[in-house]
């Protein structure tokens, strides 16, 4: 499995991560990752003299060397990155990171803001089960605060506004003297840098629910944490999750101020990096969260580094479909518990085609599921038999006691149920109401199991040898519609398919039942 490293050249911290990927699953496993705060000083210039010095160069390179060392140490195949705001704005930046490209063979590029807030989405997308839910998102960095809204299929929208915790510390709080007035004004700076991005989120019909990352809401959800709760100043909790009200982060505000700015380190707990810039973070995450009407905002630990990489696997091709990422944690979650269980990979991907294509050619004609059903039907094809891990006898039962329990990422807990259901009743018994598994679904969830169980039966008799011999099928209605034929292709010559016939004709009994006809099946001759 190759290694690759992506580098997060932000304006107040470097960030690098080192994944192993992993083709099959389109997925990724942490190998190691690194911050350091550089902070790259170029928000306190005068405009027409906005550059990186050569001490922020210097700096700068020196913490990309430490990085590669770490990356070649995982032996990391490509090591990539991409700068933000500071960079983004100095009239050198693009000229370092040519240096840095020939100097240390890092590939790193500047991104704009708005490609800056998409890679965002997709960091928290690989990592948040939406439900069919929109997300927002706001990130707080050095130099500008992104804010996205978007679901599993769409983005709705992403902005890059101007206001960071650096920018607005080397701005405003240089000096923290008459304090409460410099605090009204920058409040009231940020509201009008926002209100145009406010207003199309609100004609856009907002979101669900808000999500925020990187270093300004990690912070603030430490402090909080340890507002509340006992712990050890030598052990860091894993805050992923970890949700913060509106109140409490005025409270922090309010502490904050009450507290010198060279005690505030000590007095919550932070590194004294983070402490300088705290105060202006906290405001920006404060005026966002008020101008968007929302009362709590969830932390979640992956961002643009994140992103980064699965932008990475989507130009590879490992990952399919740019903006349908979310989708995939679904067929990624499905894929990864069915290696786990050994799977038999030929026979589970063609009983999935095999359903998938007597679902479509019988969709209008005996049902009308969606593409919802579709894909529960497709998980429930490659998971049906991982109960055999555990013994051959009853393995159907086994199946549906796995998947169940299993916790399949990008599923609600009543679509893995059916999931589980679907794929049980693969074989055997059909669903009786004195199955304890059955017995409590839904009066339409119990319709939706039978049929497309008695579908996914028919698929897996057509592979009982499992030879894949059936390479396509074609479904088509007598006048009556009271009886199918379902014409066979075989993949191989001269194979009369007469185990594959016998075994579908005997598993079409649940079909006949659930939908009311009849079904034939005829081989088609090969080449013919």
């Amino acid at each position: 499995m190759e290694r690759i490293a992506a580098i997060d050249i932000g304006s107040n911290s470097f960030h690098i991560i080192v994944v192993e990927i992993n083709p099959e699953s389109q997925s990724f496993k942490v190998l190691d990752r690194l911050r350091e705060t550089v902070r790259l000083g170029t928000f306190h210039e005068p405009k027409e003299k906005k550059e990186l010095s050569p001490e922020d160069m210097k700096r700068g390179l020196e913490t990309l060397k430490r990085f590669k060392k770490l990356a070649e140490g995982h032996h990391a195949t490509e090591i990539f990155g991409s700068a933000t705001s500071a960079v983004r704005e100095a009239s050198n930046g693009r000229e370092w990171l040519s240096q840095v490209r020939n100097e240390l063979g890092i590939d790193a590029h500047v991104i704009s803001g708005v490609e800056e807030a998409r890679l965002i989405y997709l960091g928290v997308l690989s990592a948040t089960k939406l439900q069919g839910r929109k997300i927002g998102i706001v990130d707080i960095g050095g130099g500008s605060t992104e804010i996205i809204i978007g679901d599993e299929q769409f983005i709705y929208h992403l902005s890059s506004t101007k206001v960071g915790a650096v920018r607005l510390t080397e701005k405003d709080l240089q000096d923290e003297t008459n304090l409460v007035q410099k605090l009204e004004y920058m409040e009231n700076h940020i509201e009008g840098l926002l209100s145009t991005k406010i207003l199309q989120i609100q004609e856009i019909g907002g979101f669900d629910f808000l999500v925020g990352t990187s270093g300004t809401v990690q912070t603030i959800a430490n402090i909080d944490y340890r507002m509340h709760n006992f712990v050890d100043s030598e052990r860091t909790p894993n805050l992923n999750q970890y949700k913060i009200t509106y109140e409490s982060i005025c409270s922090i505000i309010d502490k904050m101020l009450a507290t010198k700015k060279e005690k505030r380190s000590e007095a919550f707990d932070i590194s004294k990096n983070r402490a300088e810039i705290i105060l202006a973070g906290s405001i920006i995450l404060k005026v966002v969260m008020r101008n968007l009407k929302v009362s709590e905002i969830v932390y979640c630990d992956r961002a643009l580094r994140e992103g980064l990489v699965i932008d990475k696997l989507l130009q590879k091709g490992i990952i399919k479909d740019r903006l349908q990422y979310q989708q995939t944690i679904r067929e990624r979650s499905v894929l990864e518990l069915a290696n786990k269980y050994k799977f038999l990979k030929d026979h589970a991907f063609h009983v999935k085609k095999l359903s998938s294509v007597i679902f479509d050619q019988t969709k209008g004609l005996l049902h009308n599921y969606s593409e919802k059903e579709k894909e529960l039907l497709e998980a429930a094809a490659i998971l049906h038999d991982i109960g055999s891990l555990v013994t051959h006898n009853d393995h159907h039962k086994h199946s549906y006691y796995l998947i169940r329990h299993s916790g399949l990422l990008g599923f609600n807990d009543e679509e893995v149920e059916l999931v589980a259901n679907i794929a049980r009743y693969h074989r055997q018994s059909n669903p009786k109401d004195n199955h304890p598994n059955f017995q409590n679904l839904p009066r339409e969830h119990k319709k939706l199991v039978k049929e497309l169980s008695s579908i996914l039966r028919i698929a897996e008799g057509l592979d009982k040898g499992h030879k894949c011999a059936i390479k396509d099928i074609e479904i088509s209605p007598n006048s009556t519609k009271k009886r199918l034929k379902c014409k066979l292709k075989s993949s191989i010559e001269d194979y009369d398919c007469a185990l594959e016939r016998w075994s579908a004709v005997g598993k079409s009994k649940e079909f006949k039942r659930e939908f009311g006809v009849d079904i034939d099946f005829i081989l088609q001759k090969t080449g013919k």
